[in-house]
């Protein structure tokens, strides 16, 4: 078995500590001559999948997952019960895996393979974490004061015409934590007296195991950085966030020394436990990562929206796990309009992943849509920060569907979608879907009024075969996905202006 090549965050501090190349994940499972032995190592056993065909969405597809999983996964704790070795650190039922300490002097690993319902293992892998920008000081603003970029999306249309700003919609952001006591965030709670009641802090060890008594911090800015954007407040003298009325909770999957796989997958547990309606995931690692397909795709299944980063390693490239098919893909434009040059953006073949499931077009192309991300002003502990990245966009998008989703509560992911990428705005000229900008800039205005007057919007059937005439068997993925690069977590963006025409 050998260790995943590293994963990182989309940021602005250049390139990853990863093979960019890597594709199909082979080098994740057991077998691989590079895997340390006579070592005392974490690993990820993975189980067979169920499907969710024949399964209600939301509450009811979260229970046949967590039934099929104690089913499956019966075996397998029976044989790390009974063997010396073998401890049991945390399993999961998003994805039907369990995260074992294997003592390597005692126990071959490939006896893992052969126990009941187990199809393959693989190491807990590591994310490294960005590098946190410096905070400043606010500048002088006028108290009416929104951010360009949220200017540009024409959020404060939605806001005056539909008399909403969230209000009533959960997100989840996972990442490396917030400053609760800045005065522009708010974490969601029933219980004042109790920051971490019912839902809006939990923290994760390396391992996936909830950490007892956590209260919330940042442990770097990037987390509350992204928080900012989706819900932060006025306090500065500027609107900073997309939707300041959201219930925001955050689970910190992210530390100063990065995150694991089991991290990430307990925090999108966690946000579907706590009844999430979107998630955001600015973090990630360029390539195709196997691994995270199943996550994803459960939480979409469970009704949920999972928004992230395509990543900042430039053209040609996306990160997982925003370049799974299943979520909402986020690039970056800059204030000109223009694609950012570190924006991610490809046409991703069913070949580039190892094992996908059935329902995958042969093609696609990431991301699904881009937003602003270059020079992106929002909240970072005790202050506030300019930053750029794919990172800096997805929290955009983010706050967007939670306006629609607000608007039109019975809608589901897919209905969001679909009035997301119909209503984004192409460069003059330009009708059709690129890897580089996606279906085009979000307008949450006129996906609002997509959302809010849905028999007046274009057929997304139609449109989405119009999007297709360029390659038959090419489908265009209607979520938004997340990708990461070394130094901080940003957002892939697209080469066009992203401010609207007046």
């Amino acid at each position: 078995m050998a260790l995943v090549p590293t994963a990182v965050i989309a940021g602005t501090d250049g390139g990853t500590t990863d093979d960019p190349n890597r594709s199909e994940g082979d080098d994740t499972f057991l077998g691989d001559d590079r895997f340390e032995s006579n070592a005392s190592v974490d690993v990820v056993v993975r189980l067979e999948e169920t499907t969710l065909v024949d399964v209600e969405s939301g509450s009811a597809a979260e229970q046949h997952l967590e039934d099929h999983a104690n089913e499956t996964q019966a075996p397998l704790l029976e044989y790390a019960h009974e063997t010396a070795g073998v401890d049991v650190r945390e399993s999961f039922w998003v994805t039907n895996a369990v995260v074992l300490e294997v003592d390597t002097d005692r126990v071959d690993l490939e006896e893992l393979e052969a126990i009941a319902n187990v199809e393959s293992v693989h190491r807990n892998f590591e994310l490294p974490a960005p590098e946190p920008p410096a905070p400043q000081a606010a500048p002088e603003s006028s108290p009416d004061r929104t951010t360009d970029a949220i200017d540009s999306l024409d959020v404060p249309a939605v806001w005056d015409e539909y008399d909403t700003r969230g209000g009533g919609v959960r997100v989840a952001v996972l990442d490396t934590g917030v400053d609760a006591d800045h005065p522009d965030l708010e974490l969601y709670t029933d219980d004042p007296s109790d920051p971490t009641s019912p839902g809006g802090w939990a923290a994760f060890d390396e391992d996936g195991e909830p950490i007892e008594g956590s209260t919330p911090h940042d442990a770097g800015t990037h987390g509350t950085h992204v928080s900012g954007t989706i819900a932060g407040g006025n306090a500065s003298g500027t609107q900073l966030g997309v939707a300041p009325d959201v219930e925001l909770l955050h689970g910190q999957v992210l530390t100063d020394e990065g995150a694991t796989f089991a991290q990430v997958v307990a925090g999108l547990e966690w946000a579907l436990e706590q009844d999430a309606d979107v998630i955001n995931l600015s973090l990630g690692t360029t390539g195709t990562y196997p691994e995270l397909i199943d996550p994803v795709r459960h939480a979409v299944e469970s009704d949920v929206v999972v928004v992230g980063a395509i990543g900042n390693d430039g053209p040609e490239t996306s990160g997982s796990p925003g370049n799974v098919y299943e979520a909402v893909s986020v690039g970056a434009v800059d204030h000109d309009g223009e694609v950012a040059p570190f924006s991610g953006g490809e046409r991703l073949e069913r070949t580039a992943w190892e094992d996908t499931p059935g329902d995958w077009p042969d093609a696609y192309d990431v991301p699904t849509v881009v937003a602003p991300g270059v020079d992106i002003k929002s909240t970072v502990p005790a202050g506030y920060a300019r930053q750029p990245g794919t990172s800096m966009a997805t929290p955009h998008v983010t706050g967007t569907i939670a306006l629609l989703s607000a608007i039109a509560p019975d809608s589901d992911p897919e209905d969001l979608e679909a009035a997301l990428v119909e209503t984004a705005q192409k460069p003059d000229g330009d009708h059709e879907r690129a890897s580089h900008y996606g279906h085009g800039i979000v307008d949450a205005k006129a996906a609002a009024d997509a959302v809010a007057h849905p028999e007046s919007t274009v057929d997304p059937a139609a449109s989405e075969a119009d999007n297709d005439e360029r390659a038959d068997s090419i489908a265009v993925s209607p979520h938004l996905g997340i990708g990461a690069t070394a130094g901080g977590i940003g957002v892939a963006i697209a080469a066009f202006a992203w401010r609207r025409a007046r």
